[in-house]
C-alpha cells in the first residue's frame, strides 16, 4: 500500500521538473551608444548601451558581440538589463585583429530581442594594448562576473523556492493518496461484507427452492395417487353397475318363470275341476 504512493508523487515530481518554463514574448532591443558610424581609432574607450521595450519582468541579459572587417570577433560581453536598460563599458584598439574598417556590432537579449550597429575604426601604427584597454576590459570582466554571480544566487533562490514548494506538494500529494488507499480499503471491506451477506441470502433461497421443489415433487406424487385410486373407482363403479344389470336381469327371469308355473298351476287346477 505504500508503494503505490510513492511511485505517484515520483512520477508527478518528474513531470512538473519536465514542464518547460512559460517564454517571455521577445521585445524590441535599440541602441544608445555608440551612434550608428562613429569613428574611433588607437586605443580609445567607449560604451554599448541600449534599451530593450518592453522592459523585461524577469531576469534578462544581452549578450554583445563585436566583429571587425574579416568577421572575426574582437570583443564581447554580457551586461544585465535594469529597467529594459543595458551597457557595456569597453575599448577599441589593443590587438593585431583591430584592423581598419567597419565594425559591427551585433546584441541579443535572453528572450530574443536583437539588434546590430555599426562604427567605423581607424587603426594607428605601433598600436598596442594600453593600460586603459586592460583597465576596461577589467571592469567589464568584473561587471559580467557580478552579474553572473546575481543570476546564479537568484537562479539557486529561485530552485530552493520551487523545491520547497514541490515538497510540500508531494508531501499533501502522499496524505492525500494514502487517504484515498484507506478509503478505498474501507468500502472493498464493507462490499466484500456486502457480497458475503448476499451469499448467505442466495443460499437460503436456493434452500427455500429446494423445499419447494420437494413438496411440489410429493403433491404432485399424491396427486398421482389420487388420480389412480379414482381410476380403480370408477372401475368398481362400473364392475358394480353391471353387477347390478345382471342381478335384476335374474330377478326378472325368476318372476317370469314363477308366472309361468302359476298360471300352469291355475291352469291343471282349472281342469281338475271341470
Amino acid at each position: 500500500m505504500k508503494t503505490l504512493p510513492a511511485i505517484a508523487a515520483a512520477t508527478i515530481a518528474m513531470a512538473l521538473l519536465l514542464v518547460p518554463m512559460t517564454s517571455m514574448a521577445a521585445g524590441t532591443l535599440s541602441f544608445t551608444s555608440p551612434t550608428a558610424g562613429a569613428s574611433f581609432s588607437g586605443s580609445q574607450a567607449y560604451t554599448i548601451a541600449g534599451t530593450i521595450s518592453p522592459a523585461p519582468t524577469g531576469a534578462d541579459n544581452v549578450a554583445i558581440v563585436v566583429t571587425n572587417p574579416s568577421g572575426q570577433t574582437v570583443d564581447q560581453g554580457n551586461p544585465s538589463v535594469t529597467s529594459g536598460s543595458f551597457s557595456y563599458s569597453t575599448a577599441v584598439g589593443g590587438s593585431a585583429a583591430w584592423t581598419s574598417g567597419a565594425y559591427t556590432i551585433t546584441a541579443t537579449d535572453t528572450f530574443g530581442a536583437t539588434a546590430s550597429t555599426s562604427f567605423t575604426y581607424t587603426s594607428t601604427s605601433g598600436a598596442s594594448y594600453n593600460v586603459t584597454k586592460a583597465l576596461v576590459d577589467i571592469e567589464g570582466n568584473l561587471t559580467i562576473i557580478e552579474h553572473d554571480l546575481k543570476t546564479m544566487n537568484a537562479t539557486i533562490n529561485s530552485n530552493s523556492a520551487a523545491i520547497g514548494n514541490l515538497q510540500t506538494g508531494l508531501t499533501s500529494l502522499t496524505s492525500t493518496v494514502t487517504s484515498g488507499f484507506s478509503s478505498v480499503t474501507s468500502s472493498l471491506g464493507t462490499l466484500t461484507t456486502d457480497v458475503t451477506n448476499l451469499q448467505s441470502s442466495v443460499t437460503s433461497i436456493t434452500n427455500s427452492l429446494t423445499g419447494i421443489s420437494s413438496t411440489l415433487q410429493s403433491v404432485s406424487t399424491a396427486v398421482g395417487t389420487a388420480a389412480t385410486d379414482a381410476s380403480n373407482a370408477a372401475t368398481q363403479a362400473t364392475n358394480a353397475s353391471n353387477a347390478v344389470s345382471s342381478t335384476q336381469t335374474y330377478v326378472l327371469v325368476v318372476a317370469v318363470l314363477a308366472a309361468i308355473t302359476l298360471v300352469l298351476e291355475l291352469a291343471i287346477l282349472v281342469r281338475k275341476v271341470s
